[in-house]
């Protein structure tokens, strides 16, 4: 049986490849036969706000049953927030952020609790990646949740941008399948 791999994706329009947003056939081609990968449009993407998204994301989770769930950028934050708030975090499989934004108490309906660290320490595993050549979210932001998510594995990459709209992500496929090996992230 295949493996839902569920990926939530930044604010914005996202890019298409082959009629799908990018990340399906990004991870899909990779991943292989064994892994299911669902890029779904998210509501009002160029406007979005916190509760519309984290309901999508409720729903998405609910129907794929103990995902691997993977984010970017907008995503990534939204999801962190979802599974920190929460009452009733559902099972997952493992749980990949990319270019996460940090948002502050500047942006309340995006900000984290306080204790959000405390709250997801059990999620495992977690894993961080962030491109040193970010334009859009600043590399300390991965430091900042370096340090509130000691547990995480951060993987710091070159020449990658914001999008990661590349060929391959090998690191990303590489942890996803470590999964299914029962190895450690």
């Amino acid at each position: 049986m295949a493996r839902t791999v569920l990926v939530i994706h930044g604010a914005g329009e996202p890019r298409r490849r082959r009629g799908k947003v990018y990340w399906e056939p990004l991870l899909g081609d990779t991943l292989g036969r064994g892994y299911r990968v669902r890029a779904p449009r998210m509501p009002r993407p160029a406007h979005p706000q916190y509760w519309t998204w984290a309901r999508r994301i409720d729903e998405l989770i609910g129907s794929s049953g103990r995902p691997i769930l993977v984010g970017h950028s907008f995503g990534a934050s939204v999801l962190l927030k979802y599974l920190a708030e929460t009452m009733r975090r559902p099972a997952l499989a493992g749980l990949f952020l990319i270019a996460t934004p940090f948002w502050g108490p500047e942006f309340p309906e995006f900000a984290l609790p306080p204790d959000v660290g405390e709250r997801l320490r059990d999620l495992s595993p977690t894993c961080l990646y962030h491109s040193r050549d970010d334009a859009e979210i600043p590399f300390e932001h991965l430091e900042r949740y370096g340090r509130i998510l000691p547990h995480a594995t951060v993987r710091v990459l070159d020449g990658r941008g914001h999008e990661f709209n590349q060929a391959r992500f090998p690191e990303l496929a590489a942890d996803v399948r470590g999964l299914a090996m029962g190895r450690a992230v």
